[in-house]
């Protein structure tokens, strides 16, 4: 029998096919029927009259591997109709951890992943699944091996290229992941320690990852200056890897690069990849947010966190910093000397002493101190043991609505959970995209960003039996109403819950009902090739 009948909606199944009204029928957990012509009673029935029913989001770029444990129900997601979250990003991973290094990496992520006070007890991606299974969770996670976990792993800070036996090392640690169902290989190309690898290496790692038909998503080693170069050499990636490339938040930053995403998205049309033309992503926002160590020469962070700090106190490699900050170094992204102190402010720190700059720009606190901002922002990192977050405004409209109108970019958060002001992307993105993007500005039509949030989204992060209103898929689903959902996250006041979104399930189970949360933790681990199950 049928456990829930959900009637009377428009359906839009995630595929980009125009909506219809009709109905969907789920049991087990299941979908069991889609349109007209499906079962017309059940345990449940729900009135979808004035409402969308689609497939349940899918954010293919987080940074949610702690705050899934400090909080299962992951209000933040769930009340946006994220239904999976794509874990595993921008070389930043739960896993693998392994020891002198591991305390290394754990501190590089306080800024990204928050949550300090948890303990990480496991060493292997399977163990931090089991983790997951254990504390249950409202909606499904699946995860990336990141490559900077894996760099810390095998050879801690080190800036120089890995040993033979260090790379047969790293190679092994990736196939154990994609053995426990990660989906790929990811790499942050302007984060320590996966800014020193060379191209060579990425690509020894990635044909693990293609062996078992993973992917490989990037933040480039430039979005700025040298785009295009950066596009590039993740095309060179994939086909030397054999594997799909997804770039990640694709964008281009200063006003002398204006524009350029065209290029860059010309020269993704042009390549293919693991027999695929890459895609991208993006989150519908003109500025961006991580850590604040990530501003810093490459050479300056060696060693990790620690040592960066230890020679911020040190007169001679602290002036060297300032001095690189203006002038820049070959072949490093300086987004400090792109975007401007101006255009930076403070997200998040850990000291009540600092809490007041919270908000502010850069430039700003600098003035109120008296110092030049490159000295202010030594001072403010030396203070706060390196854990400070930063919101950087780093695009332009007209860029943004281009890369979101490609029909190969999905949708992206790119959300931290740090912070009593975190970039509002945490909370809005996915409304945002349909309140502004679709309702207000006509940029996409309503189906077409269901497609870049559900069914486009499991082709490019290979996760199966989501994504789609189809028979047999899990009954992931959301509901909203077209004519008034929106983000009412901001930057000044950014936890605020969407509106128009007024029911979600995971599994067939209500996460959320009438816009408040059910409670219920059905989510699962998703692993490569889609199932719960390894």
């Amino acid at each position: 029998m049928t456990d829930l009948l959900i009637e009377n909606g428009w359906i839009v199944d995630g595929t980009g096919a125009p909506r219809y009204r009709g109905r969907v029928a789920v049991t087990g957990g299941r979908i069991e029927a889609v349109g007209e012509s499906t079962p017309a009673g059940g345990a449940e029935t729900l009135d979808a009259d004035g409402l969308v029913v689609a497939p349940g989001f899918i954010d293919i770029h987080t940074h949610s591997e702690l705050a899934l444990l400090a909080d299962p129900q992951m209000p933040f997601k769930v009340r946006q109709g994220v239904t999976t979250e794509v874990l595993g990003n921008c070389g930043f991973s739960a896993a693998p951890l392994a020891n002198p290094s591991a305390d290394l990496f754990r501190e590089l992520c306080v800024p990204v992943f928050g949550h300090a006070e948890l303990d990480w007890d496991w060493d292997s991606l399977a163990g931090y699944q089991a983790r997951l299974e254990r504390g249950g969770m409202a909606l499904n996670a699946a995860s990336l091996v990141g490559h900077g976990a894996l760099r810390a792993a095998v050879m801690g800070f080190e800036r120089r290229a890995p040993t033979e036996g260090e790379l047969k090392a790293m190679c092994r640690m990736v196939a154990e992941a994609m053995d426990a169902g990660a989906l790929g290989l990811s790499t942050g190309l302007i984060y320590p320690p996966g800014c020193y690898a060379e191209t060579a290496e990425l690509v020894a790692l990635s044909e693990v990852s293609g062996r078992h038909g993973g992917i490989y998503a990037t933040h480039l080693r430039d979005q700025s200056d040298r785009l295009l170069e950066a596009v590039q050499e993740a095309i060179a990636i994939g086909q030397g890897g054999g594997l799909p490339v997804q770039i990640s938040h694709h964008k281009c930053a200063g006003a002398a690069n204006r524009g350029k995403v065209r290029e860059s998205l010309a020269l993704l049309d042009g390549a293919k990849t693991g027999g695929v033309q890459p895609g991208s992503d993006m989150y519908p926002y003109l500025a961006g947010s991580s850590t604040l160590v990530s501003l810093f020469p490459p050479w300056a962070v060696e060693g990790g966190v620690e040592a960066l700090l230890a020679r911020l106190a040190e007169p001679e490699p602290r002036a060297r910093i300032c001095r690189e900050f203006e002038s820049g170094l070959p072949g490093w992204e300086n987004r400090v000397k792109v975007a401007g102190w101006e255009n930076i402010y403070v997200s998040s720190v850990v000291t009540d002493a600092n809490r007041s700059l919270v908000g502010r720009q850069l430039r700003e606190i600098a003035q109120d101190r008296g110092q030049p901002p490159e000295q202010a922002v030594c001072d403010l990192l030396l203070a706060e043991g390196g854990r400070v977050g930063y919101i950087g405004y780093n695009s332009s409209e007209a860029d943004l609505e281009t890369v979101l109108r490609h029909p190969r970019t999905s949708i992206g958060s790119d959300g931290l959970d740090v912070g009593e002001r975190p970039h509002p992307r945490l909370y809005g993105t996915f409304p945002r995209v349909l309140g502004e993007y679709v309702r207000r500005r006509g940029i996409l039509t309503l189906e077409e960003a269901v497609h870049k949030m559900t069914g486009l989204t499991a082709a490019q992060a290979g996760l199966k039996e989501v994504g789609l209103l189809q028979p047999g898929y899990r009954a992931d689903l959301v509901l909203f109403d077209p004519e008034t959902v929106e983000d009412r996250a901001t930057f000044e006041v950014p936890r605020q819950f969407p509106a128009g979104i007024p029911h979600v399930f995971v599994g067939g189970t209500a996460v959320v009902r009438h816009e408040r949360l059910t409670g219920n933790l059905p989510g699962q681990v998703l692993r490569r090739g889609g199932g719960a199950q390894a």
